[in-house]
């Protein structure tokens, strides 16, 4: 029985060392790991409690990161200074009290006798380049630790820092990537009213209401005009893009019919197409095809990939939307009779933004920020998105969205 005790112990051992190594290259978090780590230990190696302390290379203290079997009161005791025994870790060698109350290299031995400390394990977490805390061991009786428990709790140590430092790197650089688009954010949306006050006095202008104008003065008008639009769609765009990262770990999805879906969106831009000339056509299957997803996610894509055929399609040009079950996956499919892209642009039409020299031809001010948006929400759902396109013969966008991710079809 001891004998199998033993090896039961052995291979969780392993196994938590296995998924330590693993976290390592994972985009976990700080505290995921933290608490998978401290809890882990206490279970395995049967002691009281378990810290763990980062260092504060300005202050030269140790920060609580992680604390799981002690009390409030004795985690937040107090700043935690490079006393003895934690320097002796710092610097890279595990170090044990045998009677943490009594031991003079023990910074708060009164608290630690209230908290039912006895015995304490203190090992260095060693990063890539230096020593960047200590893992921390607590029982309630006096204990020793065997040398084979000490080498795992010194791998255990050493992988565990290694994926602490990845997940310090991951936490900053999500907190750059936030405060980065929160700034962006906040610009776009401030310069939205001054913009709508600017076109509000062109339109005063060019209505006659202060005198009027020459054809020259109108022709300026006209391009600040179209600048202003320009920058208005810009600012669009980017709250578009905000508003959906922000939202979408929290989106409920519902079945949706993408019937439903493409009728709508047509019927919405059937008079933009005809106004231009164009003629718009939709073949939609009879049973209704189901999509989980959210109608805002749905609305996007379909806004942006017709509103795109509709600007780089001339007069006198098609446009048709296509819906089908094909192979197990439900494809939609929408093909113009535009501009087209050439081969060389084709692979970086969904690079943040890109425009092709047709579409700058056409729009001068765009920002090339509609496909990779169009693509970023297509693959939340679980979808694909490719183009097929000749210069100067159209292009063609196929949407295929596999079972696997909620698809079902209804008769």
């Amino acid at each position: 029985m001891e004998i199998n005790k033993d090896l039961e112990n052995s291979l969780r051992r392993l196994e938590l060392l296995n998924q330590v190594a693993k976290d390592i290259t994972s985009t976990l978090g700080l505290e995921p790991r933290l608490g998978f780590v401290c809890q882990s230990i206490i279970d395995i190696m049967g002691v009281k409690g378990v810290s763990i302390r980062l260092l504060d290379q300005k202050t030269n203290r140790l920060e609580l990161a992680f604390a799981c079997g002690l009390s409030e009161e004795y985690v937040h005791k107090g700043p935690v200074e490079a006393d003895k025994s934690l320097a002796k870790a710092l610097e890279g060698t595990p170090h044990f009290v045998s009677d943490a109350p009594n031991d003079p290299g023990i910074q708060y031995p009164e608290e630690a006798r209230r908290e039912g400390l006895v015995s304490v394990l203190s090992l260095p977490l060693k990063g890539r380049t230096k020593v960047i805390g200590t893992l921390r061991l607590y029982t309630g009786e006096k204990r020793s630790f065997t040398r084979d428990e000490i080498d795992f709790l010194s791998a255990l140590a050493a992988q565990g820092a290694i994926s602490l430092e990845n997940a310090r790197s991951y936490d900053a650089l999500e907190q750059q990537d936030k405060a980065k688009s929160d700034f962006i954010m906040m610009m776009t949306h401030e310069l939205k009213a001054p913009l709508m006050a600017v076109q509000g006095l062109l339109d005063v202008m060019q209505k006659g209401y202060v005198g009027p104008l020459t054809e020259k003065q109108k022709e300026l008008i006209g391009r600040i005009y179209r600048r202003i639009d320009s920058l208005t769609e810009v600012s669009t765009d980017l709250l578009d893009i905000y508003e959906w990262q922000t939202k979408r770990p929290d989106t409920q999805s519902i079945p949706l019919s993408m019937n439903v879906q493409i009728q709508r969106a047509v019927d919405l831009f059937k008079t933009s197409a005809l106004e231009k000339g164009l003629a718009m056509d939709v073949d939609l299957p009879d049973q209704d095809l189901i999509l989980m997803g959210s109608e805002d996610e749905v609305e996007k894509i379909l806004n942006n990939l017709i509103t795109n055929a509709i600007k780089y399609t001339p007069k006198g040009g098609n446009i048709s939307l296509a819906l089908s079950a094909s192979g197990g996956s439900v494809v939609f499919m929408i093909k113009d009779t535009g501009i087209g892209i050439n081969d060389e642009d084709i692979p970086k039409v969904f690079d943040d933004f890109f425009r092709s020299k047709g579409a700058k031809k056409i729009d001068p001010y765009g920002k090339g920020l509609g496909l990779p948006f169009v693509k970023q929400i297509v693959e939340g759902l679980g979808g694909t998105i490719r183009v097929k396109s000749e210069e100067g013969k159209g292009a063609e966008f196929i949407l295929s969205f596999p079972p696997s991710d909620g698809f079902s079809t209804h008769e």
